[in-house]
């Protein structure tokens, strides 16, 4: 279900004014949502625009998303205390951005940036099963049954994985997809099956993929791109 605010609250909380006042705008035509007069007190969802005469309450063109190439060797923290963090690597258009979908300092790959709270909490949250794909290099070349393991779930940290997909590249490379984001997961997998990862990088979250993204690199988001990750 989508977060929705009925308006009146909306602008209560916002403006930090009285229930009164909100209904007398309402009743008097100072309220728009999407650049149209409203009249009654409707929903509001996070991604409209909503205006009080000629004051700006919710203004969805503020929200920034972009995909970032996140290089081997940067601990995903903002924290500036601790060396090689991402708030030192990221460009200046993105300082001020959250970055949703963690990887781990040896792991490579795609992170998604935006300032837009709502979405940050949709793609972090375990229950969705948002599909994470990964492309991963190991020491030695995989056994026979590697695959089906795998596929069907591995024993780590006290539990047992949920099911994948894998897609075998070579003797010792795979692309593996995931709906669940267990703390350090792949590496974990393929360590309980007698293997080390070497190599990991994450080339999509959801419908969003690095493409052709070098590491340090970022691009904005198409519009269509953002509107599948604001149906989630």
């Amino acid at each position: 279900m989508n977060y929705r605010h009925k308006l009146q609250y909306l602008l209560v909380q916002k403006l930090k004014i009285s229930n009164q006042e909100v209904k007398n705008a309402l009743a008097g035509g100072l309220i728009q949502v999407d650049d149209e007069v409203v009249s009654d007190n409707c929903l509001v969802g996070p991604y409209q625009k909503v205006m009080y005469g000629k004051t700006m309450v919710q203004d969805p063109s503020e929200f920034v998303y972009m995909a970032y190439y996140k290089p081997r060797g940067i601990e995903c923290t903002l924290n500036l205390a601790i060396a090689n963090n991402l708030a030192q690597a990221l460009p200046k258009e993105a300082a001020h951005l959250f970055y949703a979908g963690r990887l781990d300092k040896a792991s490579e790959g795609l992170l998604l940036l935006t300032n837009d709270g709502f979405l940050y909490n949709k793609i972090i949250q375990p229950e969705r099963k948002l599909p994470k794909i990964y492309l991963v290099k190991l020491e030695k070349p995989y056994t026979a049954d590697f695959k089906d393991k795998m596929e069907a779930g591995v024993e780590i940290l006290g539990t047992i994985t949920l099911p994948c997909k894998i897609e075998l590249i070579n003797l010792d490379s795979f692309k593996i997809e995931l709906t669940q984001g267990l703390n350090r997961q792949i590496r974990r997998m393929c360590f309980a099956l007698g293997n080390y990862v070497t190599e990991l990088k994450r080339i999509s979250i959801g419908s969003i993929e690095l493409l052709n993204l070098k590491p340090g690199d970022y691009r904005f988001l198409s519009e269509h791109e953002i509107e599948q990750l604001q149906k989630l």
